[in-house]
């Protein structure tokens, strides 16, 4: 198993939770793009434990976002709209803020792994594909088309242009999708959005102080 992570906070706590899983043995570390490179060329392990930021910095060399075996850890909610390392090219991905008994659990699916190369048999059943996907959000099909298109910082026209539909639509999408999830203007959904497509959650409203009410006149 290769571990490879930018941060030095997740190296010291995988390398720790490795020494509970026998069945690795931990041939390296690599804390950039180059070191990954190398080291996959070097060890050419089982297993590859990937930071999603160094994922990222690497999406232009097929050779390592294509390991048979990839699982990804993020600092982010979810994988995103648009990952560079995603369904394509990792068997799953666990927040790096999990209790260990999560990675623990999913280190221990893609080490019993027999599939040859992704998408192989156990691979549609696997239950680690699931995190790959972002959580639902309470829109409907075309409310969630809307809410990427803001978060991509396309204006009213630029989205109704796009969908074939009149910017009245697109602005009656746009209080529908505030409402549903309790965002108070404008540009808290696109903040919201564009944190969606990053991967991270949606902030909820900030709690607003009731105001207190003049005593009653006597």
């Amino acid at each position: 198993m290769l571990l490879a992570s930018r941060r030095g906070i997740v190296q010291a706590g995988i390398s720790s939770l490795l020494k509970q899983l026998p069945q690795y043995h931990h041939v390296g570390t690599a804390s950039d793009a180059d070191g990954l490179v190398h080291a996959l060329g070097q060890h050419q392990p089982d297993v590859l434990v990937l930071d999603q930021d160094l994922a990222n910095a690497v999406a232009g060399r097929s050779r390592v976002l294509h390991h048979p075996r990839v699982l990804l850890l993020s600092n982010r909610q979810h994988v995103g709209t648009e990952p560079a390392c995603g369904s394509d090219c990792a068997c799953g991905l666990v927040p790096d803020s999990a209790p260990l008994r999560h990675i623990r659990a999913a280190l221990k699916i893609i080490g019993s792994c027999n599939s040859a190369r992704l998408g192989d048999g156990y691979c549609t059943s696997c239950p680690l594909r699931g995190s790959l996907r972002p959580p639902p959000l309470p829109l409907s099909a075309r409310e969630h088309e809307v809410f990427l298109r803001i978060g991509l910082g396309e204006s009213n026209q630029q989205i109704a242009a796009h969908f074939g539909r009149s910017v009245k639509t697109i602005e009656t999408h746009r209080e529908n999708i505030k409402r549903k999830l309790g965002l108070e203007n404008g540009a808290a959904l696109v903040e919201a959005a564009m944190a969606w497509r990053r991967g991270d959650p949606i902030a909820p409203p900030a709690t607003r102080p009731v105001a207190s009410r003049p005593p009653a006149r006597p």
